[in-house]
């Protein structure tokens, strides 16, 4: 059922549908109650109160869910009535992360009752003065000098000078509010309205008190882990052939199906403590069981089941989640191998995964501490795995055995920590990476990333290398922005590990600092820093891109924004890039282009031409400004049809890598023909990313052929004034079957000459191309000793004896049966001053469709242009 469907039927009283819809709808209304002083543990009979009186009110003819949302505020305020206001308690005060948030919620329920909803109307769910009129009965302009008044007390009552700093302090507030999930037990909405009936028989489900937070963490290193305890068995029998028949049927549920669910359910249970190594007690205590027990017994109510009569199968769908979530997760793993899952279903399955290996880490890690002194040993033995720890298990407390045979079950490894002589347990996710099903999620593959790397820190410092974490915090940040709209329990703990991994890479530790002795910036910080404002979203560069400038005008020692860094700063920039602020706040923050799709088959130079003649003219790139990045991209590839290099240079953006316009004439070779080689061409708004201040975009092209001799997409960058450039793309390409000749003559002349003296000087003005084709002339004829001197020397790795070997086992293409050959530079900026590139040959095929390609790696020397490590590829 689509959404507005479920609402407009929840609008008719229909309570299964209203169920639906309150349990989709409560969070503004719980945090509303929370936000104005109603205790944690009252939220659920406040939210019931609401939705009951709401529902006294239907049937009701709502032209949009906004006016059924104004009556639910209206009744909350009401409400509020019934509920005592008073300390707040620690389940309360746990409600927010930073102390900050913490003592501004505190300061606003200060605030009378009046200007406290209007204040948390206003700023908190973006009410409008006319709605909040509407809402309390009073003239905008009384609710405008309400919320002035509410906002000058709540200053005050911060000792807040500045209204700037307090409005931040709010952003950070509703942020904490947004993350705050109370839950909701919609089934208890029309208990009071049903004659009592009593709950299915469910003599292992126990009723038990409400989840706590950190539970399993304050456990500590007590005997966590089940010892000599065997497992049990579960022999097929009859009556599990019944169950199992009774759960997967369709059609009406009736008592031999919810005993068949209950059945299923408790052998899950029962069989989990062992298979999971946790004493049954420790079990007991974890989170993801205590939720998954409260739902179950939720859904096996006989009121609950009487209201699913016309839907049978959404009680089923919402009865397998919850079989879903009680499974171990190599359970969970076994029942999506199964095929039993739909793709749709793979982010909740990733979300429970996620939640439950992160209670069984805290668990592990335990264990791990509890035993440091002991396991040591392993690490004076060189043994640092789980499987040695695990051949030699009997050496080690029993617990620690206990733990490695349920490393399975769980689905963790245990791993050296990366500082320290000890170990830590992380996830295990090499089954879950071979998976298709939830490879097929648009998220599925990063997640997984994520979900392998943590912990990403320990209490003090970063656990991956610096420059690895510049690298998975732009992959998170990407994640966060792009799932911002639809976040989740797990969303907000990426959120955490981005921010506070994020103020670690900046401000480093005691045991990693990030100045040097004389007040320098480390060398792998710099480098890891100007990572982050290369391919990466806008709240990192926001943030990095005026560190960077002014700690590389100071030499690196010192930057006014670092120095006024605060922790919760790229939270806030976040904020600001889901709500669409950010992007206008930094350099070039107004451009943006047109998506367009060119099918080049219609495609003439007409109106390429009317550009080209006013841009040939005078080369002023002034001329280019308005322009869209395909407009650019056409003239310089009709400068190319013109054999005019001097009208391509000047096209091509500024940067280290752009060869001067002498030796650019001079190496010029006639690129193919993008309309004759080109089936279309697309660009998407999209597309667009930044580097520092620089826009990047990169049209996509279809050749008709897929062959080395195509050059790759281009890149297209605007530093200022909307004007875009190419960015410099030496290409090479030759065709053995058109100019076979011309090409292996030079070639043969450059072999005779350098083979003789393998003086450099001799290749020094070679091309790429050249370079590479007189590698593999050398090659076939077994010339080690030349192949040699034309590889890069950090590349030669070992004697000439070893590098035998390794030519032999790369198995390259003869020179002489090449089909193709073509280079291409490396367009990425690596922030070494180092030009890269890659040479393609296309060794031909035996058919027409298909052809072998080879690939090695180039790299540009003082000495021109050499060959790299030939194992990379």
């Amino acid at each position: 059922m689509k959404y507005e469907e479920l609402f407009a039927y929840a609008m008719t009283g229909e309570k299964a549908a209203y169920s639906e819809w309150c349990s989709l709808r409560h969070l503004p209304i719980a945090r509303f109650g929370y936000q104005n002083g109603i205790a944690v543990c009252q939220l659920q009979k406040f939210q019931l109160d609401v939705f009951r009186q709401f529902y006294n009110k239907l049937p009701a003819a709502f032209s949009e869910e906004r006016e059924a949302e104004a009556v639910l505020f209206q009744i909350s305020i009401c409400q509020m009535e019934d509920f005592k206001e008073g300390e707040e308690t620690s389940a309360g005060d746990q409600v927010m992360r930073f102390e900050e948030d913490k003592e501004c919620h505190r300061n606003i329920q200060l605030l009378s009752k009046n200007l406290r909803i209007l204040f948390t109307l206003f700023y908190f769910h973006k009410k409008s003065l006319k709605e909040l009129a509407l809402l309390i009965g009073e003239t905008e302009a009384a609710c405008e000098a309400g919320i002035a008044e509410a906002f000058k007390r709540v200053q005050e009552g911060l000792q807040l000078d500045n209204r700037e700093i307090l409005e931040k302090r709010l952003e950070f507030l509703g942020k904490s509010y947004k993350r705050f999930m109370p839950p909701f037990n919609e089934m208890e909405l029309f208990a009071e309205r049903e004659v009592p009936v009593e709950s299915v028989e469910l003599e292992l489900i126990e009723t038990r008190a409400p989840i706590k937070k950190g539970t399993v963490a304050m456990i500590g290193v007590t005997s966590l882990f089940l010892i000599g305890v065997v497992g049990a068995s579960f022999a097929t029998n009859d009556n599990e052939i019944e169950t199992a028949a009774a759960v997967a049927e369709d059609g009406p549920i009736d008592s031999r199906t919810v005993r068949a669910w209950k059945v299923e359910y408790e052998k899950i249970k029962k069989a989990s403590p062992d298979q999971l190594g946790l004493k049954p007690e420790v079990y007991a205590e974890l989170e993801y069981v205590q939720r998954a027990d409260e739902k179950m017994e939720r859904l096996l109510q006989k009121r609950t089941i009487r209201r699913y009569e016309n839907d049978p199968e959404l009680l089923r769908d919402r009865v397998e989640k919850v079989m879903l979530e009680i499974q171990t997760p190599k359970g969970m793993y076994d029942v999506l191998v199964s095929g039993s899952m739909m793709s749709s279903e793979s982010a909740d399955f990733l979300q429970s995964y996620a939640l439950k290996t992160k209670e069984l880490m805290t668990l592990a890690d335990a264990v791990l501490l509890k035993h440091k002194d002991a396991l040591s040993e392993a690490f004076r033995h060189g043994e640092f795995s789980a499987e040695s720890i695990r051949a030699h298990k009997d050496q080690y407390p029993e617990e620690v055995g206990v733990l490695v045979d349920s490393l399975d079950d769980s689905m963790l490894l245990i791993a050296p920590h990366p500082k320290e002589t000890k170990f830590l347990a992380r996830r295990n996710m090499e089954l879950l990476y071979g998976n298709d099903l939830l490879l097929q999620d648009m998220f599925g593959y990063q997640y997984l990333s994520f979900l392998e790397n943590e912990p990403y820190f320990d209490g003090v410092d970063l656990l991956l290398p610096i420059d690895v974490i510049s690298f998975h915090l732009a992959q998170i940040e990407r994640f966060l922005v792009d799932t911002a709209q639809t976040p989740d329990e797990v969303y907000g703990e990426f959120e955490f590990i981005f921010q506070h991994a994020f103020w670690l890479l900046l401000k480093g530790s005691e045991t990693n600092p990030v100045f040097n002795a004389n007040g320098v910036v480390h060398k792998e910080y710099q480098t890891a820093w100007k990572n982050l404002v290369t391919n990466t979203a806008n709240p990192l560069i926001y943030l990095m891109l005026p560190i960077i400038n002014e700690m590389e005008a100071s030499g690196w020692k010192k930057s006014a924004h670092y120095d006024a860094l605060a922790y919760s700063d790229i939270t806030q920039a976040l904020e600001m890039e889901k709500n669409g602020e950010l992007a206008a706040k930094l350099p070039n923050g107004n451009v943006s282009i047109d998506a367009a799709f060119v099918d080049m088959q219609d495609f003439s130079y007409d109106q390429t031409e009317e550009i080209y003649k006013r841009f040939s003219a005078t080369h002023d790139i002034n001329n280019l400004k308005g322009l869209q990045p395909l407009d650019v991209l056409f003239l310089y590839h009709y400068a190319n049809t013109r054999k005019d290099p001097k009208t391509m240079w000047h096209l091509l953006a500024e940067d280290k890598f752009k060869p001067s316009l002498e030796n650019y004439i001079k190496g010029w070779k006639q690129q193919p023909d993008l309309t004759k080689e080109a089936l279309w061409i697309e660009i998407y708004e999209e597309s667009v990313y930044r580097v520092k201040e620089e826009l990047h975009t990169e049209p996509q092209i279809q050749y008709r052929s897929q062959e080395a001799t195509v050059p790759p997409a281009p890149v297209l960058v605007t530093k200022s004034d909307n004007i875009w450039l190419v960015k410099n793309q030496m290409f090479e390409t030759y065709s053995m079957e058109e100019e076979a000749d011309a090409f292996k003559d030079k070639i043969a002349l450059l072999y005779k000459e350098f083979s003789a003296s393998q003086g450099q000087e001799i290749v020094e003005a070679a091309s790429p191309g050249e370079i590479a084709g007189l590698f593999l002339q050398a090659a076939e004829q077994g010339d080690f000793e030349t192949m040699y001197a034309l590889i890069e020397e950090p590349s030669k790795q070992g004697s000439l004896e070893s590098f035998r070997q390794q030519v032999a086992n790369r198995n390259l293409p003869a020179f002489t049966t090449l089909k193709a050959l073509s280079f291409t530079v490396d367009t990425y900026d690596y922030q070494d001053n180092q030009k890269r590139g890659w040479v393609q040959l296309d060794n031909g095929s035996s058919t027409e469709d298909t052809y072998e390609l080879h690939e090695f790696a180039m790299v540009e020397t003082p000495e021109g242009w050499r060959m790299g490590d030939i194992n990379i590829y």
